[in-house]
C-alpha cells in the first residue's frame, strides 16, 4: 500500500492507468467466464475440455483460458487505461473543486452536490463513451454503435445508478480524493463485468425482448415474407 501511494504521488495518471487496465481486463475475463457458465450449463466445461466430462479441473481451466476472447479483453483494457483512467483522474479533482465552490466540505450538502453531478454528468457521458470507444476499437460501424445505444442505454444507465449511488455516497463521505479513482476502479471490477456482458450480448428491460429475440423475430418475419412471395 505504501508503494502504491508512493507511485500515486509521483506518477498519478500512469499509476491510475495501470490499475484501471488491470481491473477492467480482469472484469472482462470474469464476464466471459460467467457467460460460458450460464449459457453453456454443466456441459460447457466438458465441451471446452474436448467433449469429456471426466477431464481434470486443471485441463478444463487451461482450455477455458485458451478459448477466451483475448481481443475483447484487450479492447476493454485499452479503453480503461487510455480513456477512462485519465478522464477519471481529472474528473474527481474537478468534482471536488466544484463542490468546494458551492458548499463547505464535510456536510451532507457537499456529498449531495457531488452525487448529483455524478448522476447528471459522469454516468451518461461515461456510458456513452464506453459504448462508442469499445465499439470503434472492435471495428464496429457508427450505425451499429448507435443502434446498440438506442437499445441498451436506458437499461444500462438505470443499472449504473442502482450500482453506484450507495457506493458514491460512502466514497464521497469517507474516501480522500486522491484514492477515489482506485475505489471507483475496484467497484468497476463489478461494473466492467456488467458492461462487458451488455456490450457483447445486449440487455433488455423486463417485458422487452432481448437482442437475440429481436434477431429471431426478424428472421421469422423474413421467412414468412419469403413463403408468402413463393405462394403468390
Amino acid at each position: 500500500w505504501n508503494a502504491y501511494n508512493s507511485f500515486l504521488h509521483r506518477f498519478p495518471v500512469p499509476t491510475e492507468m495501470v490499475t484501471s487496465g488491470v481491473l477492467w481486463a480482469s472484469g472482462d475475463i470474469l464476464a466471459q467466464y460467467l457467460e460460458r457458465r450460464f449459457d453453456g450449463g454443466g456441459g460447457d466445461a466438458a465441451a471446452i475440455s474436448g467433449g469429456s466430462s471426466s477431464g481434470t479441473s486443471t485441463s478444463t481451466c487451461s482450455a477455458d483460458v485458451a478459448t477466451l476472447d483475448w481481443n475483447r479483453a484487450r479492447i476493454q483494457t485499452i479503453y480503461a487505461a487510455l480513456i477512462w483512467a485519465p478522464f477519471g483522474h481529472y474528473w474527481y479533482q474537478w468534482l471536488d473543486k466544484t463542490a468546494h465552490s458551492i458548499t463547505p466540505p464535510g456536510t451532507g450538502k457537499f456529498v449531495g452536490v457531488k452525487l448529483v453531478l455524478e448522476m447528471i454528468l459522469l454516468h451518461p457521458i461515461g456510458l456513452t463513451a464506453f459504448f462508442v470507444s469499445v465499439g470503434f476499437l472492435g471495428g464496429e460501424k457508427l450505425s451499429d454503435i448507435l443502434v446498440q445505444l438506442r437499445k441498451d442505454f436506458i437499461p444500462s444507465i438505470l443499472l449504473e445508478y442502482a450500482l453506484w449511488t450507495p457506493f458514491d455516497l460512502a466514497m464521497f463521505s469517507f474516501i480522500p480524493v486522491k484514492h477515489q479513482l482506485l475505489v471507483v476502479n475496484t467497484i468497476c471490477l463489478i461494473e466492467s463485468v456488467m458492461l462487458s456482458y451488455i456490450k457483447s450480448n445486449g440487455i433488455s428491460l423486463p417485458g422487452h425482448g432481448s437482442h437475440d429475440d429481436d434477431s429471431s423475430n426478424k428472421s421469422t418475419k423474413s421467412k414468412d415474407t419469403s413463403k408468402k412471395a413463393k405462394k403468390e
